[in-house]
């Protein structure tokens, strides 16, 4: 799974804990993270889903490890993370803090990027300009 650049789907425990270890614990990474958590049927999760794909494989591949996985894995994986409604997005640092963000607020989803590279919030890619209204 490592070394791809592109959404990586998690399905299993092992998956979950190999790539991203715990999300209720900070830990420190090799590379920034960002997992979506989505639910099927779910307009807003479809719309995000390609954006990320966009990111991962553009501005920032290589830099930005990308995971998705559905909201069932998920409580089944992390029961004790209250998730609020989905689309769910969790940005973890590479050092260890974490935020996370609900919807797909475009100014949001800048700041939440941003915060990763430690840049800043004019600083982000032309593909999620060009990709979202």
């Amino acid at each position: 799974m490592k070394g791809t650049n592109t959404v990586i789907e998690i399905k299993t425990r092992q998956a979950f804990r190999a790539e991203l270890g715990s999300l209720e614990v900070p830990l420190i990474r090799p590379r920034p993270t960002v997992v979506l958590v989505y639910k099927r049927d779910c307009p807003p999760c479809e719309k995000l889903k390609p954006l990320l794909g966009a990111l991962a494989a553009g501005p920032y591949r290589d830099r930005v490890a990308f995971y998705q996985i559905s909201y069932p894995i998920f409580k089944l994986f992390q029961p004790e993370i209250r998730i609020e409604g989905v689309p769910a997005l969790f940005f973890l640092d590479a050092h260890g803090p974490q935020t996370h963000m609900y919807g797909t607020q475009k100014d949001e989803l800048k700041q939440g990027l941003d915060t990763l590279l430690f840049v800043s919030n004019g600083v982000f890619s032309e593909v999620f300009d060009s990709q979202t209204p």
